[in-house]
């Protein structure tokens, strides 16, 4: 087996280095290099990183037309394997291969897609899987060839979750191909459902809604695109939230997003349309992320307040 790694995003990484101690990948193939935030320096995606690291080729390709074809084709790669790379592989690509495989973070049919660690944690899931499977022109249709279920306990951020499946990945991925010929093709079963891009208004928190849902939406936009409402007429950034989504027990009669107290361990303690969450770290614009303490000990204000 001869390995065209196709990844961009750092939950590809270890599983990059694990294919690779196995001298399965013959060359990487990533998205081009991007501009950072200021705009002046060319940031390089992780996994080009740490394929250079590791002395492999790198290939970056603006579209995968006729160009990145005529330059990947003779390296002879017989298995193409993606995970988290960010373009869209098309019929006359994927005939450079005789296997063709995706990693996917999530229990497909469910959250095809884009953004399958987002929409996990922000539909409360207890349990998803990582999957494996075969690329297909539709979108994460393919049948699946191994696959890794995990646990949640209600507390990830999207952030957390992606360090915690880049383990599994790792492992799923250096088990099922250095024995790819013991596993059976399944088609996938269930109702399909599908994710998005996420955009920046996707952070933006309404009091109004159920404590689970805001719970689950400050941790899913973490580290991006970040939870955020308004406080004294300015953007507030809500970056953390006690405990567990699964343990909500505290029933509210104040008007949606009071600030009711501060809870020592906790944070502010704060109303919504049924129970209290507790926001444990904040942002104000322009000012350091800090923790609740910190951020009352510069405006006690905040006490009492309305968030909305």
């Amino acid at each position: 087996m001869k390995i065209l790694f196709a990844a961009t995003s750092a939950i590809a990484v270890e599983t990059l280095e694990r294919l690779n101690e196995l001298s399965l990948v013959s060359a990487v193939l990533t998205s081009p290099d991007e501009r950072g935030k200021r705009g002046k320096e060319l940031i390089a995606p992780p996994v080009k990183v740490k394929a250079l690291e590791l002395s492999l080729p790198v290939y970056q390709f603006d579209s995968l037309k006729k160009e990145a074809r005529s330059a990947l084709a003779p390296l002879g790669c017989d298995t193409l394997v993606s995970f988290s790379y960010g373009k869209i592989f098309g019929p006359k690509f994927l005939s450079l291969f005789e296997r063709k495989y995706n990693i996917h973070p999530s229990a497909l049919p469910e959250f095809r897609g884009c953004s399958p660690l987002f929409s996990t944690i922000l539909s409360r899931k207890k349990e998803s899987r990582v999957c494996i499977q075969n690329i297909a022109l539709g979108v994460d249709e393919g049948e699946i060839i191994n696959y890794k279920d995990y646990v949640l306990d209600g507390t990830e951020t999207s952030e957390s979750l992606e360090k915690k499946i880049s383990s599994i990945a790792s492992s799923l991925a250096s088990e099922t191909f250095s024995h790819i010929n013991d596993y059976e093709e399944k088609e996938q079963s269930g109702e399909a459902s599908y994710t998005y891009f996420i955009k920046k208004e996707d952070g933006r928190l309404d009091f109004e809604r159920p404590a689970e849902e805001l719970h689950a939406r400050i941790r899913a936009c973490w580290p991006w695109p970040k939870a955020f409402c308004l406080y004294a007429g300015e953007t507030l950034i809500i970056s953390g939230v006690y405990g567990s989504v699964f343990s909500l027990d505290e029933k509210c009669t104040e008007k949606p997003g009071t600030v009711v107290a501060f809870v020592k361990g906790k944070g502010l303690k704060v109303s919504t349309s049924d129970y209290y969450i507790y926001i444990s770290r904040l942002q104000k614009p322009g000012k350091k992320e800090m923790d609740a303490q910190s951020f009352i000990n510069g405006d006690k204000r905040i006490i009492g307040a309305l968030l909305c």
